[in-house]
C-alpha cells in the first residue's frame, strides 16, 4: 500500500470499522478492514485516481460494499493466481493429472 493510501486509510478508518462491524453483525467475521480496503482499491477504484476522489465518494463506496462482493472478489483472485500446484512435486502432479483408474 502506498503512503498516500495508508494516510487515506487512517483518515477514513472509522467508516471502514463501521462497515466491518456491520459484516460481523451478519456473521461475516473473516472479512478484515485491510481486506475491505484492498477490495475498494483494486476493484471499485481500479480505473480511478483515488487522490482525486472526494471524501464522501470514498465513504459512500465503502458503505455500498456487500460481503458477497468481497467473497466473489477473493474467489476470482484465488482462481487467477498461478500457484495452484506450487506445493506438489512431479509425482503428485502426474497422479493428479493422469488418467482416472476405475
Amino acid at each position: 500500500m502506498s503512503v498516500q493510501h495508508e494516510q487515506l486509510f487512517e483518515k477514513i478508518r472509522p467508516a471502514i470499522d463501521s462497515k466491518i462491524g456491520e459484516f460481523q453483525h451478519y456473521q461475516y467475521d473473516a472479512i478484515t478492514a485491510e481486506e475491505l480496503w484492498r477490495y475498494c482499491i483494486e476493484k471499485k477504484w481500479r480505473k480511478k485516481n483515488i487522490e482525486q476522489l472526494r471524501l464522501h465518494e470514498i465513504i459512500a463506496t465503502i458503505f455500498s460494499v456487500s460481503p458477497s462482493d468481497i467473497v466473489s472478489f477473493n474467489q476470482v483472485e484465488f482462481l487467477q493466481s498461478n500457484n495452484w500446484f506450487a506445493e506438489l512435486n512431479a509425482e503428485e502432479l502426474k497422479m493428479l493429472l493422469g488418467p482416472v483408474k476405475a
